[in-house]
């Protein structure tokens, strides 16, 4: 709703959109074969220490109530919807112990699903976008992504969330999206192992082919969505699993960034996307922390959540506010204890990024 300052001018709604990556939500819950319940401990996945549930999942959720986003795309959600209520209803509840927030969560992704949680005070209208209309993003598709010039069925890890919301009469697609994992395990091992540094490489080839066939897969769902809709609404959010620049693979063997390729291909600018996140100084845009042992880095930096915009959100009745793209460094960091050392010393292993859109 639209509402007056003190010298008459008019004040136009906002809301604030938030993507984070809750590191393994999925540990903190009984198994999906019990009714959904909170464990009272879960081991760290690294090591056999024990972490306290609750203390975790207060150091999220005080992440979340901190950048008090209107609408969150997580990713690393857990298994089932009912768990994802449940921490709502325990740790993001106003004073009177109504939940702040509604919740939708995807059918995709195992023990790793994509959800959105939305605040039906600042939404009028929210779903998941019809069968039909996704089912380039749900079917499988014909891509090469071993290398081996054969091309292959392949499909989504995690297939993407899109959800279709509305703003009194203004319409917004999210598209959620958490592609293949590069993890491999034993991995620094293997690289620093003679033996198994040639085996290290093609893993690690093959992952970022995958990586690559769902940042095409989800660019040629928005072309189609954009011939359809000129001007059409539409943002891009979640973990990527890449960054900008040239990692030593992209650099070495793809020649090319994966990330880049959902932005759009130059010669369509009308249908280029814009990343919210540049509006931060190049030393703030980095949203995880590794050690990367395959370029010798240890600390380093990385924007692997991203948020990225379709043109008519710079230019439409809904639109983008100025200098509003974020990542959270501050809030994530006053949640931070021993390090970080264990899961229950941290809210994640990501720290959120956000955008504010005016109507």
């Amino acid at each position: 709703m639209t509402a007056l300052q003190s010298d008459g001018r008019t004040v136009m709604p906002e809301i604030r959109i938030c993507s984070f990556n809750v590191e393994w939500m999925n540990d903190w819950f009984t198994s999906d074969s019990e009714p959904a319940a909170f464990k009272p401990q879960f081991r760290d996945r690294d090591s056999s220490h024990l972490n306290d549930t609750d203390v975790t999942a207060k150091r999220t959720a005080a992440v979340i109530r901190a950048v008090d986003p209107d609408i969150l795309a997580i990713q690393e959600g857990p298994s089932r919807q009912s768990e994802l209520e449940l921490f709502v209803a325990k740790y993001l509840a106003n004073d009177v112990g109504q939940p702040l927030y509604r919740v939708l969560l995807g059918d995709s992704g195992g023990a790793q699903k994509l959800g959105v949680l939305y605040k039906p005070a600042s939404v009028t209208g929210a779903g998941l976008a019809p069968h039909g209309d996704i089912v380039d993003l749900i079917d499988p598709w014909l891509s090469d992504v071993d290398g081996d010039a054969i091309l292959e069925e392949y499909r989504f890890t995690r297939t993407p969330l899109v959800v279709n919301l509305a703003f009194g009469q203004r319409q917004l697609q999210l598209i959620v999206a958490h592609t293949k994992s590069n993890f491999i395990n034993n991995g620094k091992e293997m690289w620093n192992n003679p033996q198994q540094h040639q085996n290290y490489i093609v893993t690690a080839l093959k992952d970022r082919r995958r990586i690559s066939a769902e940042a095409m897969r989800i660019r040629s769902y928005i072309d189609a969505v954009l011939a359809r809709t000129s001007g059409a609404n539409v943002i891009v959010l979640g973990d990527m699993n890449d960054g900008p620049g040239l990692d030593y693979f992209e650099k070495n063997f793809l020649t090319h960034n994966v990330v880049d390729i959902l932005f759009g291909s130059q010669f369509r600018p009308e249908w280029t996307f814009h990343h919210a996140q540049h509006d931060l100084p190049e030393n703030e845009r980095y949203t995880a922390i590794f050690d990367d042992f395959v370029e010798g880095i240890d600390n380093k930096h990385m924007l692997l959540d991203h948020i990225l915009l379709s043109p008519g959100l710079s230019a439409g009745g809904l639109r983008k506010v100025p200098e509003s793209g974020a990542v959270h460094h501050n809030e994530y960091s006053a949640q931070v204890v021993n390090g970080g050392a264990h899961r229950e010393d941290r809210p994640s292993d990501h720290r959120p990024v956000s955008v504010r859109l005016r109507y």
